[in-house]
């Protein structure tokens, strides 16, 4: 809360100049299907550009690695968090918000490790953050943005370096070497090459080295 405050009054003294002038509350709410239904042209485009890359992301950051942060960081508070619990309720949230002209959302695990790392480790924490995002999108409809923009990138920044840091320290709980060899190999495809590489190669070279025959 003490760097977003700081980002804002930042932005407002030293940022660009803000238009509040086009900031006037209204109610504002979304009409179902604002940019219509997808036709088969556009799904012959977005399976294989956006929805194929996306599938290594999702599986493995926003369902496999969120649910076990969970419970590595709440124990048994966390005994609902399961892969299919997860999976379901951000599968019906993107089914719920295409509805309204949403953009696809998942859980992550970035976003709780910073959230963990900054002290927002209840429910109430996303519960606050929704209801003034609900808020904004609802008096301030399209113009919401303004507000939002004043924020600086460079506060974004820094809550990605502590969450990836926080993100990192996890790689204590490998202690085995096929394990961090699997780990580094996919940490160096996915820096040359990307994600979906590596998920790839990291699955069928951790699969090898269950043989006993191979060692590292």
């Amino acid at each position: 809360v003490i760097i977003i405050s700081a980002g804002v009054l930042l932005g407002l003294f030293i940022g660009k100049p803000v238009e509040f002038s086009k900031l006037k509350i209204g109610f504002n709410l979304p009409m179902p299907f604002p940019y219509g239904m997808p036709v088969v042209s556009d799904l012959m485009w977005v399976i294989p550009a956006l929805v194929v890359p996306q599938l290594p992301m999702t599986i493995g950051n926003a369902i496999l690695s969120s649910t076990d942060l969970m419970h590595e960081y709440f124990g048994k508070r966390a005994h609902k968090a399961t892969y299919r619990s997860i999976a379901n309720s951000q599968g019906i949230a993107d089914i719920v918000s295409f509805i309204w002209g949403g953009i696809p959302m998942c859980h992550g695990a970035g976003g709780l490790a910073a959230n963990y790392r900054f002290g927002a480790r209840t429910a109430g924490a996303n519960i606050m953050v929704g209801s003034i995002f609900v808020l904004l999108g609802i008096l301030f409809g399209q113009n919401a943005i303004i507000i939002l923009n004043l924020l600086p990138l460079s506060i974004l920044g820094v809550l990605l370096i502590f969450s990836g840091a926080q993100l990192a320290l996890m790689i204590q709980d490998l202690t085995e070497k096929k394990d961090l060899f699997v780990a580094l190999i996919m940490l160096g495809i996915t820096l040359t090459v990307n994600l979906a590489a590596a998920f790839i190669c990291g699955i069928i070279i951790a699969y090898a080295l269950k043989s006993e025959k191979v060692n590292v």
